[in-house]
């Protein structure tokens, strides 16, 4: 999410994003069982993965997040997602989410666009959602995401108290239920598949 545009700004839309995102049909309708739904930012196979917290997170139909859109005002609001167009895995993805937020009342425009454009955008925030993909090393290490200076922290999704969040689940395991029920609950960054 861009938590400076005008939809995603607002914690609690963004926080109820996830309820409206449909992972098991964009895995089966895209991977055929080559991908695994996660509602947590973690392999559902890892041991830092938590099915029951993941259950909490997962898709309801988007009643949740329609509410919330509705309670905002922004029915009616455009929203752009952005998708690197060189990835035409990621490009329907992209296209299926757009449905998804268009059933919750946002008029939605795809920019899918290749490389050094999609990167543009990247930087300069020109997007409320964007379709991406990374590698997370064994340890689900998320920090890119959350420093200031990290790789991976596009749309202002940079916090302090996040980032913290992550150096203590590194150092302490048993801390990635926390790191994760935090993320969940401030929306900047939603997991799709694993």
């Amino acid at each position: 999410c861009s938590t400076d545009g005008p939809v995603f700004s607002n914690a609690e839309v963004r926080s109820k994003l996830t309820y409206a995102i449909d992972r098991e049909t964009i895995a089966n309708d895209n991977f055929r069982g080559f991908g695994m739904p996660a509602s947590l930012p973690a392999s559902p196979n890892s041991p830092y993965y938590s099915a029951v917290q993941a259950e909490k997170y997962a898709y309801d139909g988007g009643l949740q997040f329609k509410e919330a859109v509705e309670n905002a005002g922004l029915v009616g609001s455009p929203l752009i997602i952005l998708v690197n167009s060189e990835d035409t895995m990621r490009e329907r993805i992209a296209r299926s989410i757009a449905q998804m937020m268009t059933d919750a009342g946002f008029v939605v425009t795809v920019n899918a666009c290749s490389g050094d454009l999609y990167r543009y955008n990247l930087r300069m925030r020109i997007f409320d959602l964007y379709v991406g993909q990374t590698r997370l090393s064994a340890n689900m290490d998320l920090s890119a995401f959350f420093s200031s200076s990290g790789a991976l922290s596009y749309g202002a999704i940079n916090d302090v108290g996040l980032y913290a969040l992550c150096a203590e689940a590194l150092a302490n395991i048993g801390n990635y239920y926390t790191l994760h029920q935090s993320i969940m609950d401030d929306g900047r960054l939603c997991p799709i598949l694993f």
